[in-house]
């Protein structure tokens, strides 16, 4: 189980581990088989879209390809599928301190189109307080988790009516983040399957002032709903809760106008005089006049600290003439604030009636704090779960007779199987002399799986295209460096030989080198062979339990790993060898498509884990204590039969489990119309190779969500791109070099001041620049008025000119697409309103220009008529027709690009 590491069993066994520290996973004990059938729930999930999109549950801090993704698991401290670091059977994959290094771990996103069918959020973590260790502490650990389900389906067959063959799996994400964490940091985005709104914020986009408070900016509030004068300003950031309905909404947070009137115990200070004031209703008092806040009740008129507006509604307590002010009524603009979602409930499992849809790459939630018993300190730790409740091996069956239908462009996996020769490379390859199969070579000793667009994306160094000419076969070569190995494991750099077309070329429904098994291996044989591989075991243990550790030994699953590692006679799987074993890409890859059917660790049943009383030392009269702490934390961990009627899942436990990022990984060859790195380079050629793959990893993977699906959508798209930045693809400010007859051609304010046209637009002399444009006159005198720039501040025509790569232009555009960033993207918004040239950098750059396009509908301007479509986009992308020559000769570049 996910936390919980071998090297915890053997501390509380006695002794310790040398070394790595092993990870532990106990799992199951099953039966032998009686030859009935697998018993199968199938959740009835009709409306269930299939998956269409699919994401990594987090970003790469540096550009890598689909294989790497499988080999940097390896860097995990512990948690690998489908064994753990001391080998016991784990059905998931972690990350953790140890992946941290290549992966933006800073919040976890869901990793295909689903719905959320159940999750939890504790308040805070539960403990386990354990007796003996080094340093006694409760040890917390995080219960919280998300279950999303997903349908996985075929394509259809084109001209075909029958339906494709599909599948119900689900992703677990466990031991997120508590709710006490978010309701400290208000600004840490939330997801949004959390749909209580309780709480709001004063964004970061609020932008009302207080001359007393130079600096500061946040939301203004107000004495009364209407009309209201302002009382108060609430600061960027601040939590606050409201009640009531309409444009002005009462804010309960706080009992009156914090800065002035509230003291540190949130109690307001001051008194009214009685006599200025009406009653409204009980308890409650408007004023009649302007009310002034005296500081002391003892001195009539005296120390005067505040004055609140005619009309402020108040509570007073007390008698006389002076009474103590209890609250004071505030109100504050509702479409200015943020809502902050909460959970349908803290400290316990929602299940929902109604599950809610949940996009690829949107927020799940944050990683959590998790604590083994041996640990001094809490460590953060996403334990990843893929699973299935239906008959995977059946599903698989069904999809290899169903792909010899799809069309051969559809077979985007390119298999180099073992033998393939790798010809070394030398510095005088190239077009002219390419490589050839006489030369030295290598022969690779394993099979391998591609993705075509890992090899789209290779540097144009790297692909050598051989056209066919008389007898010679057009081929192409390839350079591959630390992908394929030989038989010393020893990783290969060189040119591979690739056909087009035939034998080579693999559909990804065709679920080549999956296996799907069945281990019945037990937690007690597991663990007698994890005690004996490291020595753990007396020799009285040895002949006691070597029986049982040589079942552990002889399971298909750790079969398998040995036939990989190479053990030899010991049968002893180190964190080393196991590590060095998941670094080959093709055996990562073999790994990861091993299909396990086995029972869910989340399923509690109290006797799995009691039969490893024996070998722990645990019985009635000599309890152990530490190992009945950890059962403890086992049954609160567990969570499968609370879920498992409303979801549908199997009351048994029992599910196939899929390699997480397996799964992920063939979104590279699922899209036919993902758009390849030449494609784009076609369209920008000047474009370098990062801005091109920045381009590519946003969109290709969700290009149904971003309305990219169709090839007319995408010329549209990019050719409006490149209208506006040009050839290179970068993000540049827009310019306002305009000439004085310019600026009164389309301003009606400068054609109104002739004499600041002047002043203003560049001067040139016999072509020569004398004098460049004061664009920032420009921008308070014209644009200033336009695009939502805000007439109490003249700059913001300027701070906020186009930018990016679709030239979003002023403040309600980059304050919008700062508050709805994370509805698209997950991770903190860019503040693009204080630093508003973050539109310019990637990833920014691409995904203010992909906002641009969803939010202001621009792919539903296009009818379908190509070409003549270009000046409709246009005047919808830009107002007009500026740069329409342009852009309709990028059209005609998109178009013979993207076929």
């Amino acid at each position: 189980m996910a936390g919980r590491g071998l090297k915890w069993l053997i501390d509380i066994y006695g002794g310790e581990v040398d070394g790595d520290e092993a990870e532990r996973s106990l799992d199951p004990i099953y039966p032998t088989p009686d030859g009935k059938p697998i018993k199968i729930s199938a959740a009835n999930v009709t409306k269930l879209q299939p998956i269409k999109n699919w994401s990594h549950p987090f970003k790469q801090k540096n550009k890598v390809n689909v294989v790497e993704q499988l080999t940097q698991l390896a860097n995990a401290t512990a948690g690998y599928y489908p064994l753990g670091a001391g080998g016991l059977w784990h059905g998931g994959i972690h990350f953790d301190s140890g992946t941290a290094g290549v992966l933006d771990q800073s919040s976890v996103v869901c990793i295909a189109d689903g719905e959320v069918v159940a999750y939890r959020t504790d308040m805070n973590s539960a403990v386990t307080s354990y007796v003996g260790n080094k340093k006694p502490a409760p040890k917390p650990f995080s219960r919280n988790f998300v279950l999303v389900r997903h349908r996985l389906e075929a394509p259809r067959i084109p001209g075909g009516n029958e339906t494709p063959p599909s599948l119900i799996i689900y992703s677990l994400y466990m031991h997120l983040e508590d709710g006490a964490i978010y309701q400290g940091a208000p600004e840490l985005p939330r997801p949004h399957f959390w749909d209580m709104k309780e709480d709001y914020l004063v964004p970061m986009t609020a932008k009302d002032a207080d001359r007393s408070l130079p600096g500061k900016l946040g939301l203004n509030v107000r004495h009364q709903e209407k009309r209201g004068a302002v009382i108060d300003l609430l600061p960027q950031g601040t939590l606050v809760r409201i009640s009531g309905e309409g444009e002005y909404r009462r804010l309960i947070s706080t009992k009156g106008p914090a800065r002035r009137l509230v003291g540190t115990d949130g109690a307001l200070r001051g008194y009214v005089r009685f006599d200025q004031l009406e009653p409204i209703e009980v308890g409650e008092y408007r004023a009649k006049a302007g009310l002034v806040i005296y500081g002391e009740k003892n001195a009539k008129g005296g120390d005067r600290k505040y004055d609140l507006p005619k009309g402020s509604q108040v509570k007073v307590s007390g008698e006389g003439e002076l009474r103590k002010l209890e609250s004071v009524a505030q109100f504050v603009h509702f479409e200015s604030l943020q809502a902050l979602p909460v959970p349908r409930a803290y400290d316990e499992i929602c299940v929902l009636d109604k599950p809610l849809p949940i996009r690829a790459g949107a927020l799940i939630g944050h990683i959590g704090q998790y604590q083994d018993y041996a640990a001094d300190l809490p460590e953060r730790k996403l334990h990843l779960e893929v699973f299935s409740d239906g008959d995977v091996g059946r599903f698989i069956a069904q999809c290899r007779n169903w792909e010899k239908g799809l069309p051969v462009k559809d077979k985007t996996l390119l298999k180099l199987a073992k033998g393939t020769a790798v010809v070394g490379h030398k510095d005088h390859f190239g077009e002219m002399r390419p490589p050839t199969l006489n030369d030295e070579s290598q022969l690779s000793s394993a099979d391998l799986f591609l993705p075509e667009s890992l090899l789209d994306g290779l540097p144009s160094t790297h692909k050598i295209l051989i056209p066919e000419a008389g007898e010679r076969e057009a081929c192409n070569w390839y350079r591959l460096e630390g992908l394929l190995n030989d038989e010393k494991n020893q990783l290969l750099d060189g040119w591979v030989r690739v056909e087009k077309g035939g034998d080579q070329w693999k559909s990804p429904w065709a679920w080549e080198g999956y296996d799907v098994i069945t281990d019945y291996t037990s937690p007690p044989e597991f663990m007698a062979a994890s005690l004996r591989s490291l020595k753990r075991l007396t020799d009285e243990q040895i002949r006691r339990y070597g029986p049982m550790a040589d079942a552990g030994d002889k399971g298909p699953i750790k079969k398998r790993l040995f036939d990989l590692i190479g053990s030899g006679k010991d049968k002893k799987i180190t964190v080393e060898e196991l590590r060095a074993v998941m670094r080959i890409p093709a055996h990562a890859q073999a790994l990861s498509r091993l299909i396990i059917y086995c029972e869910s660790e989340w399923y509690y049943r109290p006797q799995k884990w009691d039969v490893l009383d024996e070998i722990l030392g645990h019985a009635g009269s000599t309890p152990h204590l530490n190992w009945l702490a950890e059962k403890e934390r086992i049954r609160q961990l567990s969570w499968w039969v609370e879920v498992a009627e409303a979801a549908r899942l199997p009351e048994d436990g029992r599910v196939y489990f899929i390699h997480p990022i397996s799964l992920i990984l063939r979104r590279s060859t699922a899209h036919p119309l993902a758009i390849t790195f030449e494609q784009l380079k076609r369209i920008f050629p000047e474009a370098d190779e990062v801005d091109i793959n920045f381009v590519l990893d946003e969109v290709n993977d969700r290009l149904e969500e971003f309305k990219l699906d169709t090839r007319l959508r995408q010329r549209h798209f990019f050719s409006q791109i490149m209208g506006e930045v040009g050839a290179s693809m970068k993000g540049k400010s827009e310019s306002w070099q305009y000439s004085p007859d310019a600026l009164k051609s389309f301003s009606k304010y400068y054609r109104s001041h002739p004499d600041e046209a002047i002043e203003d637009g560049y001067l040139k002399v016999d072509g020569r620049m004398i004098r460049s444009a004061n664009q920032k006159n420009i921008a308070s005198k014209h644009f200033q008025k336009l695009n939502g720039n805000r007439a109490a501040y003249p700059e913001d025509g300027y701070n906020f000119r186009g930018r990016g790569l679709i030239q979003i232009t002023g403040y309600e555009k980059y304050s919008r697409f700062m508050a709805e960033y994370n509805i698209y993207w997950s991770g903190p918004p860019p503040n693009t309103v204080d630093n508003p040239d973050l539109i310019n950098e990637m990833p920014v750059a691409i995904r203010s220009a992909l906002w641009f396009w969803l939010v202001y509908k621009i792919y539903a301007v296009e009818r379908g008529a190509g070409y003549l479509d270009v000046e409709r986009v246009t005047a919808r992308v830009n107002g007009g027709g500026e740069g329409i020559d342009r852009r309709k000769m990028a059209y005609r570049a998109a178009e013979e690009a993207l076929e």
